[in-house]
C-alpha cells in the first residue's frame, strides 16, 4: 500500500502544479512557437533567429501539426511544448522531417510504415529559463517529471488522429527516459546529426499505449486518472 500512497500523492501534487492543454488557439499556439522560439534560437542556436518572424519559431509543418502545452499553473506559464505532426493526405505532401534527416539505409524501415498512418513527432522544448525560474522545493521536485505531461499530450492526439506509427528523432537520453515510463521506442539505423546527435526511432502506437499500461507505470496512471487513452 506505500507504494500506491506514493504515486497517489506524487500524482496529485503534479496536477496541482502542471496541466497539459491542446494548443487549439491562436494566443496558445502563439506561446508554443514563443516558447520554441526560446529554446530552439536562443538557448541551444538550432535554428536560425533571423529566419524567424517576431520572435515565434515557425516552420512549414506547423500547419499539419497539432500541439500541446504543459501549463506551469502558479505562474501561467508554459514550462513546455511538443507537437505531431500528422500524416500527410497526398503524394504531394511534404515528406515527414524524419525522412529527410535520415540516410538512404533507414529509409528502407521507414517506406514500411503506412504514410497515411505515421505521424512524427517533434518541437519537444523545456526551457531552460523556465526551469531556473522554479525555486520553490516542490517545484523542483516536478521538474524532472515534466516529460510525463508532454508526451501525455502527444499520445492523446494520436489517439485522437488514428494514428498507428509513430516516429521521431530523439536524444538517446529521452528515449532511455521515454523506456522507463513505459514507451519503448525501436531505433533506426546509427545516431544522426540534427541539432546535435540524435537517434531515429519509431513505435506503434498501442504498443506504447498497452505497454505503459502493463508495467503500470506513472504516466499511464496520470493519463488513465485524468483522460481516456
Amino acid at each position: 500500500m506505500a507504494g500506491v500512497a506514493h504515486w497517489q500523492e506524487f500524482l496529485s501534487c503534479y496536477r496541482r502544479h502542471f496541466e497539459v492543454v491542446r494548443a487549439d488557439t491562436p494566443a496558445l499556439l502563439d506561446e508554443a512557437y514563443r516558447l520554441r522560439y526560446q529554446v530552439y534560437c536562443v538557448e541551444n542556436r538550432y535554428e536560425n533567429p533571423d529566419q524567424q518572424v517576431h520572435g515565434r519559431e515557425r516552420d512549414l509543418y506547423d500547419d499539419r501539426s497539432v500541439h500541446s502545452l504543459l501549463i506551469h499553473r502558479h505562474s501561467g506559464l508554459a514550462a513546455g511544448t511538443i507537437r505531431v505532426i500528422l500524416p500527410g493526405t497526398d503524394t504531394q505532401d511534404l515528406p515527414l522531417p524524419i525522412n529527410i534527416a535520415t540516410d538512404s539505409g533507414q529509409h528502407d524501415l521507414l517506406r514500411r510504415l503506412p504514410p497515411s498512418h505515421t505521424a512524427e513527432i517533434s518541437r519537444f522544448a523545456v526551457s531552460k529559463a523556465f526551469r531556473r525560474a522554479c525555486t520553490e522545493p516542490e517545484d523542483r521536485r516536478m521538474l524532472r517529471y515534466i516529460t510525463i505531461g508532454l508526451f501525455r499530450g502527444a499520445l492523446e492526439i494520436c489517439r485522437e488522429h488514428e494514428v498507428q506509427y509513430i516516429c521521431a528523432v530523439m536524444e538517446r537520453a529521452l528515449i532511455r527516459l521515454l523506456a522507463r515510463l513505459g514507451l519503448a521506442f525501436e531505433q533506426i539505423g546509427d545516431l544522426i546529426e540534427h541539432h546535435g546527435p540524435r537517434q531515429p526511432c519509431f513505435a506503434q502506437v498501442n504498443q506504447l499505449i498497452e505497454g505503459s499500461r502493463a508495467e503500470g507505470t506513472l504516466l499511464w496512471r496520470y493519463a488513465s486518472e485524468t483522460t481516456q487513452l
